[in-house]
This record gives structure tokens, sequence and C-alpha cells, in this order.
């Protein structure tokens, strides 16, 4: 740069700096119309429209030490506007509307001291870089404080989700910690536990969110290695085929661990007997109980299951037949089909597992406890 043009810039710097208490008294002006700032005392404004006056004039005279300066402020400016709530869209024409201001007085100074059409090109340029300068680092500090608040709160989802599920809190200290959840003493609420052999629990958070909607999601989050929500009525939503949810509910706030404790047991009962989707009591009200009761499952699987595969060469093939014949209503020719075989060679099958276990295959309470083994049974395969 030439040292005329450099002097023509450092005299309407000079000028501005003169000027810089009306200037910054005009910053205030129009930030204040932008409607999420009139909240925000002048006195928190100042320091930055004020730093606006005095970076204009440092870059209009091309001071080398700018950039790390506007770098380190402003970003914590736009930080310190995020905590105020201030959305970036506002933070941003605020600024622009005091670069304008700035830029406009910077017009008016260089016509009236006949400055240069070169300088003043150029002193323009100036101002704009810094303007879009600044604007990087408001944008970049906003999005980091919006970002720390996210993960905050997050955290605080997470413990006030999992106080809840342990039930570690009283009913008065859910209520007074659970305002900003949207949660309410006097309403009933659906616990559920999640889990997916293929989405992990943060990902899985998110599928479940979506599947409740935004009017019924509460509290998600991730707990345990699963995911586990409090939501104002049931999942309706579509989740992917391999996810399983155990549901419970509808409970109050003081029982939210007790139905977290009974969506836990649907969702371990489910996934060792394979089920996926969404299952509650009356889908796994059968089932519950061959899970809880071990002992009960090693007697009838020792009475029925046992003896076909300790003396019959095909007792896996006896075993399936009438596992298709008990699920089936106990009709020879659905199981048949269902098992593409004859009806005669079905029946020749049931004949031989009743020669074995001398079970009635039309006595009902006997049907039930074979029933009952072959679950057993097919816990005890379950990898899980």
């Amino acid at each position: 740069m030439s040292e005329s043009l450099k002097a023509q810039l450092t005299l309407v710097a000079g000028k501005l700096l003169l000027q810089a208490e009306d200037l910054v008294t005009a910053q205030l002006e129009v930030t204040a119309a932008i409607g999420s700032y009139r909240m925000v005392p002048p006195s928190e404004v100042w320091p930055s429209v004020h730093r606006n006056v005095v970076r204009v004039a440092a870059a209009l005279r091309d001071e080398e030490h700018l950039s790390d300066d506007v770098a380190e402020d402003e970003r914590e400016t736009g930080r310190r506007r995020a905590l105020q709530d201030i959305p970036i869209a506002d933070v941003l024409a605020a600024h622009r509307r005091g670069i304008a201001l700035l830029r406009d007085e910077f017009l008016q100074i260089a016509r009236d001291q006949g400055i240069s059409t070169d300088a003043t090109l150029l002193g323009i340029q100036r101002i704009w870089q810094l303007g879009d300068h600044c604007s990087d680092e408001f944008l970049a500090g906003h999005r980091e404080a919006e970002l720390d608040l996210t993960r905050r709160e997050e955290q605080q989802r997470m413990a006030l989700l999992a106080h809840l599920l342990e039930g570690t809190m009283t009913t008065e200290q859910i209520v007074a910690a659970g305002v900003r959840f949207g949660l309410a003493a006097d309403h009933q609420y659906w616990v559920l536990r999640a889990r997916s052999a293929s989405t992990d629990p943060f990902a899985l958070t998110g599928m479940l969110e979506r599947a409740a909607g935004p009017q019924n999601t509460v509290l998600v989050s991730t707990y345990g290695g699963d995911a586990a929500a409090v939501l104002s009525r049931p999942v309706t939503g579509e989740l992917t085929d391999d996810v399983t949810v155990g549901l419970a509910g509808p409970t109050g706030l003081s029982q939210l661990n007790d139905g977290f404790a009974e969506a836990t047991q649907l969702l371990e009962a489910a996934t060792r007997f394979g089920h996926r989707g969404v299952v509650d009591r009356w889908r796994m009200a059968l089932r519950l109980p061959v899970v809880n009761d071990p002992e009960l499952g090693k007697y009838l699987h020792a009475r029925y299951i046992e003896p076909v595969e300790a003396e019959s060469a095909i007792g896996e093939t006896l075993l399936t037949s009438v596992e298709a014949y008990l699920s089936r209503r106990r009709s020879i020719p659905e199981a048949a089909a269902a098992l593409s075989i004859h009806v005669n060679t079905l029946r020749y099958r049931l004949d031989r597992f009743a020669a074995l276990t001398e079970a009635d295959l039309q006595n009902t309470e006997t049907t039930f406890e074979i029933w009952w083994a072959l679950q057993y049974r097919s816990l005890c395969a379950s990898p899980n």
C-alpha cells in the first residue's frame, strides 16, 4: 500500500475514533431494534460495539495484530450471546448492522475529507473483511456454547432418567427436577427399555424419539447399554426390524422405577425368545413365567423333552411336529400343511411322542405343560 493511501485511511480512522461515543450509541440503538436483544442490558452489548469502532479503525490502519484479537474476543461474544438465548441469526444481524453503520460513517468522513476513490474502495474492503472475519468467530463461539449446553442438558437428562428408573428420588424431587422436561405429578406415563443388535444406544434414542413423536417424548436417553424412555403415550411409530422394546405402564411418577423393572423384565424375556418390536405384559403373559420359574421349566423339560431326545432317533423331528401341532390350535391338517407332510405322517409322529412321554395330547392341562417344556427348551437353546 502506498504511503498516500495509508495516510488517507489513517486520517479517517482517527476521525472515527474521535466519534467513538456517538458511534457506540448508534450501534446500541440498531441492535436494540432486534427483538431478542431487547432483554439484554445495553451494558452487555457495549463492549462488543465499542470493539467494532476500535477494530474498524485498526483495520483501516492495517494493523498486523488485529486477527488474533478479533478471534479471541468475538468468539467469546458468540458464546455469551448463546447463553443469553439470542439466536445466531440475530447475533449476525446485529453485527452486520453495526458494521454497516460504521461503513456509512467511513464513507461520510471520506467524502468530507476528500479521500481518493482508491483509498475509499480499499477502506470499504477492509471494513467488510473485518466484518466477515468477526461473523465467522461469532458463529464458531455460538455453536461451541450451544453444543456445550446440549451436552449439559443431555447429562442432566441422563441423570434424571436414571434417578427416575432406579427410584432414588422422592416424588417432590421428581416434580421439581422434571418441570423442564414436561413431567407432571398428576399424569400417567409409559416406561420402556429398548435394545438393538445393530444400532448403538445413542442412535437408538433418536429412533425412539422419532417413533414416539414430538408430542409424546418426555425423557429419552441411554441406559446401561440400552435406550430407555419415559413417555406420555406408548410408542406407535415404526422401528427397525432388529429392535426389541419392553413397554410397561401406564404408571405414576412415584412408580416409574417399578414400571422400568417390568419393562426390563419384558425386554430380557423377549430377547431370549427372539421377539422383535414392542412387547408388553399382554404379549408376554405366558412366556414371562417360563423365564421366571426355571425350576418348573427343568422339571417339565425332563418330563416331556428328555425322553424324546434320549430314546428316539428322530427326536428333533417329533418335537418340531408337536410344536407345530400345538401352535396351530391342535389341528392336524393345519400342522401337517405347515410341515409339508401327510396328515398320517403327523399322526404317527404325535403317537410316537405320546408313547415316549405317556402324554395325552387331548388333555388341555397336559398340552399346556408340553408347551411350557418346549418354551423352556427354546430358552435353553437361546444364546442370550
